[in-house]
């Protein structure tokens, strides 16, 4: 199965599972992101209280919608890695919230 983006002047055909690795492209986004940003909590590149980026930030820094970064955080919020702050945003529960 392949996938057409468009290019300019000629079609760009590109294999389904490279299509899919882009989380941009892929409906299911924000499970990369939640994977990479419980990665980071878990490995203490924020530490408990940190705030965690904006949606927008990681947006920007994915490459996707920001709905899919607003699922990703959401989902650290139910995994009790993550809690939302009024005014402030997401912040980071922190490496020992929870193992795994």
């Amino acid at each position: 199965m392949e996938h057409k983006e468009s290019a300019g002047a000629g079609a760009v055909t590109l294999p389904v599972w490279l299509a899919m690795n882009d989380p941009g492209q892929d409906p299911e986004a924000y499970l990369h992101i939640r994977s990479v940003l419980a990665r980071r909590i878990r490995d203490g590149e924020y530490p408990a209280g940190a705030r965690l980026p904006t949606e927008a930030e990681l947006a920007d820094e994915f490459g996707c919608e920001p709905g899919a970064a607003v699922r990703a955080l959401r989902a650290l919020q139910r995994d009790g890695l993550a809690r939302r702050v009024l005014r402030t945003g997401y912040v980071s529960s922190g490496p020992d919230a929870h193992p795994g």
